[in-house]
């Protein structure tokens, strides 16, 4: 089952072509299991690795690796990674990462397209005062930002 239709692959594909440099996209997920075990199954990582992989499948500047952490827990815990499904997303030679977790459907694709793009670009698309703010800063700062779909 395909995600994206064909118009929607070619007005993504159009906004790839803004790409910059080539991002890596660390997807950590379980092994699809056809078990059902109370509360050990990931119901959603199943739709978000396809999700993905069709999405990479639209640049050649997107580049995906998936962990399964069953079975390699070493990079999830590396990474910081405590929950599933989750996404990495980061570019060589750019400082800075994006770390998304859950399924990007509905409103939230929008905001994976988007994220992609500007950590290709190197650009968090801040207003000038904010950066300003920010470069300030003398340590790292941890910001999370959490969506519900409505």
């Amino acid at each position: 089952m395909a995600f994206l239709s064909e118009e929607n692959q070619r007005e993504i594909k159009t906004i790839f072509d803004q790409l910059d440099h080539d991002v890596h996209l660390e997807f950590f997920t379980e092994r699809e299991s056809p078990i059902i075990i109370p509360g050990g199954n990931c119901p959603t990582c199943k739709d978000t690795r396809l999700l993905l992989q069709e999405v990479v499948a639209l640049s050649d500047k997107l580049h995906l690796d998936v962990h399964e952490v069953t079975t390699n827990g070493e990079a999830a815990r590396q990474q910081g990674i405590d929950r599933i499904p989750a996404l990495i997303m980061s570019a060589e030679g750019v400082q800075g990462k994006i770390r998304y977790f859950g399924l990007p459907s509905g409103y939230e694709f929008s905001v994976l397209v988007g994220s992609l793009v500007n950590v290709s670009k190197a650009d968090a698309d801040l207003a000038e005062e904010t950066s300003e703010v920010l470069s300030k800063l003398d340590k790292d700062v941890h910001i999370q930002v959490f969506v519900t779909p409505t």
